[in-house]
């Protein structure tokens, strides 16, 4: 079966605005963790805050974009991409496994990021995010599993219409 790269864009971008949501929601509701204003602290100082979460947001939706393709590519390699069922079944099993491995790679993150680690402008999020609260592993598997079955769910969509 042939990947509709532009099915699989949008799946992304959904399944992100989805995800994003759901960040902000909790944020709202208390946990601590602000992954868009991490991202944006990347690139830009934290002295110009709303350029540090416009430009988080942009690159937390062109990973998305990214990872819709990935997602797609999978689910056509399982045979699941065109039946919706199938397709948010899997996407949840993949989203389970973006998940544990996002969490794993936050112990590294330090390592990389310009501004985080001691004394600077982000604490260190730790192994699956333990430094930002005991809630943080499971609130990173679950959002990610909000993903993978909103991508799933969309690319199946446009695949079997």
């Amino acid at each position: 079966m042939e990947i509709l790269w532009l099915q699989a864009v949008l799946a992304g971008v959904i399944g992100t605005a989805l995800m994003t949501l759901a960040i902000f929601a909790g944020k709202v509701m208390g946990l601590s963790s602000d992954m868009i204003r991490v991202l944006g602290l990347a690139f830009v100082s934290e002295k110009r805050p709303s350029k540090v979460y416009g430009l988080g947001l942009v690159v937390h939706f062109l990973f998305g974009a990214f990872f819709g393709i990935v997602y797609a590519i999978l689910l056509t390699a399982v045979g699941a991409a065109g039946f919706v069922g199938a397709a948010a079944s899997w996407g949840a099993v993949f989203g389970v496994l973006h998940g544990a491995t996002v969490g794993a790679a936050l112990g590294a993150l330090p390592a990389v990021h310009p501004r985080m680690g001691s004394g600077a402008v982000l604490e260190a999020p730790g192994f699956f995010g333990r430094n930002i609260g005991v809630g943080m592993p499971v609130a990173l598997v679950l959002l990610h599993i909000i993903y993978g079955v909103t991508a799933g769910v969309v690319y199946s969509v446009g695949v079997v219409s």
